[in-house]
Formats: C-alpha cells, sequence, structure tokens
C-alpha cells in the first residue's frame, strides 16, 4: 500500500488532497496546527475510505520540532505534498517586519527546512516523491502582492534546483504553480471565475501531477499563456499599469 503524507492537510485545498489520496487507497499521515480539525478529518476519511489515517500537530514555523516530528512518522513516506501558504495584508507585512518575517516563514524558510529533511532521506532510500504547492504569484514582482510573491518566487527557486540535485537518486519534486482558488485565502479579491479553481477540483489535479510525477505544472493551463505575457512586459511599462 502507497503511504503518503499531506503537510497542511486542513487547509482549504488540503482538504481535497486528503481525499483524492484516500480515494486512491492511500495510507495517510495528515499534518496540522489545529488538533480538533484533524481529528474530524481522520474521522471523515476513515469513515468514507477505510484508509489508515494517522495525524500529527506540526506548525511549519516551529523548525526547531522538524526533526522529532520526522522521527515519530517510523519511516518515510512514499509520497509527500505540501499545502502550505499564508496570504494576508500587503500593507501590514510592508509596515511591520513580524508579518514580513510571518510570510517569508509560511510560505518559504519554513517548507524549505522541512524539504531537506525529507529530501536528504528519500535521497539515501533512492525512491519518493514530494509535491509542493508555489504560486503564480512567484513568477513577477506585482504591486498587490509582491511580499506574498516574493516568498513563492523563493519556493519555486529553491524546488528546481533541489529538483535537479536529487533527480539522479530516484527521487522526484514537483512544483504546482496555482492560480487562483475559492478559498479563505481568496476571500475579498477580485476573482474571475474561468481563471479560478474550486477547491476539489484544485486538489484532485495536484495529486493526479505529483503522483504522475510532473516536474512544474499550472493546475488551469491559461495561466502558463497569462503569466508568460506578464513575465515579457518592459519594467518601463510594467511599473506604471494599474493594481491587478
Amino acid at each position: 500500500m502507497e503511504h503518503s503524507l499531506v503537510v497542511g492537510a486542513t487547509s482549504d485545498i488540503g482538504i481535497w488532497v486528503v481525499d483524492a489520496l484516500a480515494k486512491r487507497g492511500h495510507s495517510l499521515s495528515l499534518t496540522g496546527r489545529n488538533k480538533q480539525k484533524l481529528s474530524e478529518l481522520q474521522t471523515k476519511i476513515i469513515s468514507k475510505y477505510n484508509v489508515v489515517v494517522n495525524i500529527f500537530e506540526l506548525d511549519i514555523t516551529e523548525m526547531h520540532s522538524f526533526d522529532s516530528f520526522v522521527t515519530s512518522l517510523n519511516g518515510i513516506p512514499n509520497h509527500i505534498f505540501f499545502l502550505v501558504g499564508y496570504y494576508e495584508d500587503q500593507k501590514r507585512a510592508r509596515e511591520n517586519w513580524r508579518e514580513l518575517e510571518k510570510t517569508i516563514q509560511i510560505n518559504f524558510t519554513g517548507v524549505a527546512a522541512l524539504l531537506n529533511i525529507f529530501s536528504l532521506q528519500m535521497e539515501m532510500r533512492k525512491s519518493g516523491t514530494i509535491t509542493v504547492v508555489s504560486s503564480v504569484a512567484g513568477e513577477r514582482g506585482r504591486k498587490l502582492n509582491y511580499v506574498y510573491g516574493s516568498a513563492k518566487a523563493c519556493l519555486t527557486t529553491y524546488l528546481s534546483g533541489l529538483r535537479a540535485l536529487v533527480y539522479p537518486n530516484g527521487v522526484h519534486i514537483g512544483t504546482i504553480l496555482l492560480g487562483p482558488v475559492y478559498t479563505k485565502m481568496s476571500l475579498g479579491h477580485n476573482l474571475i471565475p474561468w481563471l479560478t479553481l474550486q477547491p476539489e477540483e484544485a486538489g484532485e489535479k495536484i495529486v493526479t501531477a505529483g503522483l504522475g510525477r510532473k516536474d512544474q505544472v499550472y493546475i488551469r493551463w491559461p495561466w502558463y499563456f497569462i503569466m508568460f505575457g506578464i513575465r515579457m512586459i518592459p519594467e518601463w511599462i510594467f511599473k506604471r499599469l494599474p493594481t491587478f
């Protein structure tokens, strides 16, 4: 039986990644910060799919706890999915260094620190897949979300280098370049319906890409062309554009 770990399992997209993996018969290890939400998700998935589900409290900013967490897993899973993200007020992140630090820690530093541990162990085993959700926001700095976007840009670049490093040893690193999804994190944003995914659809697509060992994927294909166009705009024009 395949064993998968989902980091950030209780997020709006994470619960659907868990559902998609359980539907495929995977045994599961789930992490989150809220023990009650984890327990509720565990009960729901076991009842629905009759698979083994273990839960672990984990805060991605508490990097000192990572070694003990990995030890508690009793073995590195076959597949790992990272559904970790934080996007609050851009203005607060500019004016308050603690908010800036939190945004970078959750979206990049904590994820990279835990990835280092898992990828090293998978390399020794010479097998495994790690799929990480990044964002199209990291493709170019926009004035609406450049703090969040810069953290995701760091993550995407880190994953590209790690993918090349571990590939010869049988380990696969997948990057999901996610566009807008109808979640709590996107509340208040002016979303374009035909470019925005429902969480259930996003979860299924993420699992399909991850288990299919895709290197780097735009979950909704129009974003490939949209971001290509945005990247091609000269900076002297780009800085004059309205907020989008």
